[in-house]
């Protein structure tokens, strides 16, 4: 394989796998740190890739009962950190980062222990890390850490991680297995995809629209960034029926549209997509069934797993997979976005 990038994509099957059996591994030690901390507000923060992994994992415990749950990304905190004092006060706060040492999100540690009571939570992908004196738990997965600028494999990763944490807290052992399913599969999924892809990738389109609901809302967006990252084609991402309110003007017929479909309101769905083709563009979706029932251009089939949220673990690997291949199409170098750093220090 040519590039980081390349090797982190298709050879994320065996960090999952990891990542899986290490969070069984640790199974007992998370529950009970979730039962002894009690909290029943929970804070998620990361920057960049990590707040919109962030964003999802708020989704997930948002809707757990009783839980109130938020997402702020880590600059947004250490600039207003009065504003978001009732918010975060006496709190359970999940922060996440590839390298621990993001300057703004070790700062805003620092007045979450200081100042409001916090408990935390760190996921990391790097060992030593400047988050470890301030985590109540660490958990730290060295094997996914991306060494190119864009983050591909170690976002996956840390999704599988929230989701399964997400699990742990709901004591939901069916969705662990279609978690487990979705890392078993992951290798032939991609074996299965990848030569489509590429011809998609060969298209002649140059912006991408990223369509999702729900939990998945925000690894959509981080979809999004890995077009733009990656493959310098803008990447902007919106819940699947808001999109009509304003930015569907933008759509034409080079707009690739990515759409993560949903086993309910079928109709709705396919009510969109049937606007999304009048648009003149190229509509992917990932879900199950067929191109001509939901009526798009392709369809990848995201497994039996559809209706949980391991759906997230192929569609960012399509994602992945376009970006990249999106790249050498258009002569990128995939490692090294020119202006980007793999992690920021203030």
């Amino acid at each position: 394989m040519k590039t980081n990038t390349e090797r982190e994509i298709f050879q994320q099957h065996e960090a999952l796998r990891k990542t899986y059996a290490y969070l069984m591994e640790h199974e007992e030690e998370i529950k009970n740190f979730f039962n002894g901390c009690g909290c029943k507000k929970i804070v998620f923060m990361g920057c960049g890739s990590s707040y919109m992994l962030a964003k999802s994992g708020q989704r997930m415990f948002g809707a757990a009962k009783g839980v109130s749950s938020v997402a702020i990304a880590g600059g947004d905190y250490l600039m207003c950190p009065n504003f978001y004092q009732e918010c975060v006060k006496d709190s359970l706060v999940v922060v996440l980062s590839r390298s621990g040492k993001t300057s703004e999100m070790v700062r805003a540690l620092e007045i979450l222990k200081e100042h409001e009571n916090c408990i935390v939570l760190s996921i990391t992908a790097a060992q030593p890390n400047d988050f470890s004196k301030y985590a109540d738990l660490e958990l730290t997965m060295d094997w996914c850490c991306d060494l190119s600028v864009c983050q591909t494999r170690t976002v996956t990763n840390f999704y599988l991680a929230l989701s399964m944490l997400f699990c742990f807290y709901r004591q939901d052992t069916c969705t662990l297995e279609a978690l487990r399913t979705a890392v078993r599969e992951n290798e032939k999924f991609q074996e299965q995809n990848r030569e489509h892809l590429c011809k998609i990738a060969e298209m002649d389109w140059n912006r991408v629209v990223v369509l999702a609901n729900g939990l998945f809302n925000g690894i959509a967006q981080e979809g999004a960034l890995a077009f733009t990252e990656i493959a310098m084609v803008p990447g902007c991402s919106y819940s699947m029926l808001d999109y009509r309110h304003g930015p569907i003007v933008l759509n034409d017929r080079r707009t690739l549209t990515v759409v993560l479909l949903q086993q309910k309101e079928k109709e709705l769905q396919r009510g969109l997509l049937a606007d999304l083709k009048k648009r003149g563009g190229f509509v992917l979706a990932v879900g199950q069934g067929t191109k001509e029932f939901w009526g798009v251009d392709a369809l990848i089939d995201a497994g039996k797993e559809w209706n949980t949220c391991a759906a997230g673990i192929p569609f960012l690997y399509t994602i992945q997979i376009l970006a990249y291949e999106k790249a050498v199409k258009l002569g990128m170098n995939p490692d090294q976005p020119e202006g980007l750093d793999a992690y920021i220090l203030l």
